[in-house]
């Protein structure tokens, strides 16, 4: 049987926030609605995001605005590896 071809958003899963112009920012999954289509973010600086799946791509992009951020899920070793790369 064939598992998730990338991570699933899941409570408390760590993710990388792309902004508009470029920067980048973590954050953590705080939570999941929709199975799994809708979920809110908490970014390094507290502020809240609100994601949706887009039906389009499959990517995760902001639920308020179609210039908003972008999200991108992280795997477990992804983190470490953006974490120490400083990315």
């Amino acid at each position: 049987m064939l598992g998730p071809s990338r991570p699933v958003p899941q409570l408390g899963g760590r993710v990388r926030i792309k902004h508009f112009g470029g920067s980048v920012e973590h954050g953590t999954i705080v939570s999941v609605h929709e199975q799994g289509a809708r979920l809110s973010v908490e970014g390094e600086d507290g502020e809240r995001y609100e994601f949706v799946l887009s039906p389009a791509n499959a990517r995760f992009v902001s639920a308020e605005d179609a210039h908003g951020p972008r999200l991108e899920l992280l795997g477990r070793y992804a983190w470490v590896r953006a974490f120490r790369q400083g990315a």
